[in-house]
């Protein structure tokens, strides 16, 4: 769809002005096309143009949580699902310099994850456009498709990884529903403005427990991958939590993937991820985390259809 097929349309239905604003191509993803809206009289809007079953997954997700500030507010939705527009969140995406992992993973946790809502769709766990029948299917899928990526790779540079057991991982609690959560949370997908978390964006959805979006955005960065920085964003995490079993097991299975995307996009990154491989199974077979809290098997009452 061209862009300015996209403007017409927006202009057509008032969500734009007939005149004064300013259209700038930006930096995409690998099939997407993004623009920045920049209005004379307004707030900056962002114009996506997607796959249909990507936009519509990433409409879904924002209009659902129409109250989260660090989330862009919908502006506009193709009837089509071609294209997505939403107010722009000023800052960077560059977070290479690294910063305070603490303090932005406790950021992420109390203004994004804490606030995830249940929701009762009845479609399954794990991608929110191609579920599965549970929550350890999901994992194990997450575990295969890693395997798939790493053994060749391991093989090729004469290492050795034992992937992560995916025996005994919990199914799904009887009554328990997903919560509808970000699914790619990863520092490429946060904007800081000021050294300090402003915005999440991009999400790719996912029906699950919280804690998932966490872990994958604690293994983003090869910086900080201590026990020390995990614990401090558990410490402010409100809601359910797996026990300290399976909670190891979701630790591992995040950063095994993380050694995959690794080979895939950022090879750079691969030895000082090897090392925390190291070093975190060190951590789960000397001691546990300091979690108490398990996860509720009853279905909260404020859960939302979806």
């Amino acid at each position: 769809m061209e862009i300015s097929t996209v403007l017409a349309y927006l202009t057509e239905e008032k969500i734009l002005p007939s005149s004064d604003w300013k259209c700038t191509a930006m930096a995409g993803g690998t099939m997407s096309e993004v623009y920045l809206l920049q209005l004379e009289i307004g707030m900056p809007v962002v114009v996506k143009i997607n796959e249909a079953k990507v936009t519509k997954s990433e409409a879904d997700f924002l209009s659902f949580y129409p109250f989260l500030s660090l989330l862009p507010r919908l502006v506009a939705v193709d009837p089509v699902y071609r294209f997505i527009a939403y107010t722009y969140i000023p800052g960077s995406t560059d977070n290479s310099s690294g910063g305070n992992k603490k303090d932005l993973l406790q950021a992420l946790v109390t203004g994004l994850i804490n606030q995830y809502q249940p929701v009762y769709s009845g479609k399954g766990w794990g991608w929110q456009d191609a579920p599965v029948k549970s929550w350890q299917q999901f994992l194990i899928e997450r575990v295969k498709a890693s395997e798939e990526v790493l053994n060749p790779y391991l093989k090729k540079k004469d290492l050795s990884i034992v992937s992560p057991s995916t025996r005994d991982l919990t199914q799904n609690p009887p009554k328990s529903i997903p919560y509808l959560i970000h699914g790619d949370c990863g520092a490429h997908n946060f904007i800081l403005h000021k050294k300090r978390l402003a915005g999440v964006i991009d999400p790719t959805p996912v029906l699950g427990w919280p804690h998932y979006d966490l872990i994958y955005a604690f293994f983003s960065t090869p910086h900080e991958l201590t026990k020390e920085a995990l614990d401090a964003a558990l410490e402010v995490f409100t809601l359910p939590l797996p026990g300290r079993q399976q909670l190891y097991k979701e630790v591992q299975i995040g950063l095994y993937q993380r050694l995959a995307i690794c080979v895939k996009h950022h090879p750079e990154n691969f030895h000082a991820y090897f090392q925390a491989w190291k070093y975190w199974e060190g951590v789960v077979g000397r001691e546990p985390l300091s979690v108490n809290k398990s996860v509720k098997t009853s279905r909260p009452i404020s859960s939302k259809k979806f």
